[in-house]
């Protein structure tokens, strides 16, 4: 097992500063320091390095099976991760859809876009990522690796609503809480399909093909089976 080591390592690292960097008593006054674009900036580069060295760890991990990759599972990602795609892209094109949790939509509509469908697009795009493979891959690395990703989503619901909460005050949280749930589709009223637009969907597929195209290249794995 100590094989794994390194793997587990770097996770526990990648966890703990990515933890340490997002807690509001260490995050507010680098912001106050840097400013919150070279914070933003700082935040990337650490999750980026973090995850280069995670992923080298996985790469160089050994194989050992803990179910048998069928080929119904390894078909699970197939199902997934266009939706973890396009949640993704519509994260990024829907105002206060992010992870920062800084700031609630204005405006006549609590739940524009994709909040619409849920508050919590990115985690769930993990969420979904994560789950698709560890059921996919059947080995303990891969477990590890993606569980840790699946966590990661999990844990985000509740930290950034707490943020939400805590920044943007408790009648503008209720009023959004209200109208954008937390489980896609769960929302009291109708989505709001014409301010999600076909730009997250296209460019959703459009990343999902590009990762089909470059996942045996990138990864030395074939995707589908």
């Amino acid at each position: 097992m100590t094989e794994f080591l390194p793997l587990i390592v770097l996770l526990a690292a990648f966890v703990a500063v990515h933890t340490a960097i997002s807690r509001p008593r260490i995050r507010d006054p680098l912001i106050a320091r840097l400013g919150r674009r070279w914070y933003g900036a700082l935040h990337g580069l650490v999750s980026t390095v973090g995850m280069v060295a995670v992923f080298w760890a996985f790469y160089m991990a050994p194989y050992l099976e803990l179910w048998p990759p069928l080929a119904a599972f390894r078909a699970i990602p197939a199902l997934l991760m266009p939706l973890a795609c396009i949640l993704t892209v519509a994260s990024v094109t829907t105002p206060c859809a992010g992870l920062s949790g800084d700031c609630l939509p204005e405006g006549d509509n609590p739940a524009p876009a994709i909040l619409g469908i849920t508050r919590h697009p990115v985690p769930w795009a993990l969420v979904l990522w994560g789950a698709a493979h560890v059921i996919a891959n059947g080995d303990l690395a891969g477990v590890l690796f993606f569980g840790i990703f699946l966590l990661f989503g999990a844990l985000g619901i509740p930290l950034v609503d707490m943020r939400r909460r805590r920044l943007c005050g408790e009648d503008a949280w209720k009023r959004f809480a209200a109208a954008s749930p937390i489980l896609p589709f769960a929302g009291p009223g109708p989505v709001d399909w014409r301010g999600i637009g076909w730009k997250p969907v296209v460019i959703g597929l459009v990343l999902y093909a590009a990762l089909m195209l470059t996942h045996e290249w990138i990864i030395g794995v074939q995707p589908y089976p």
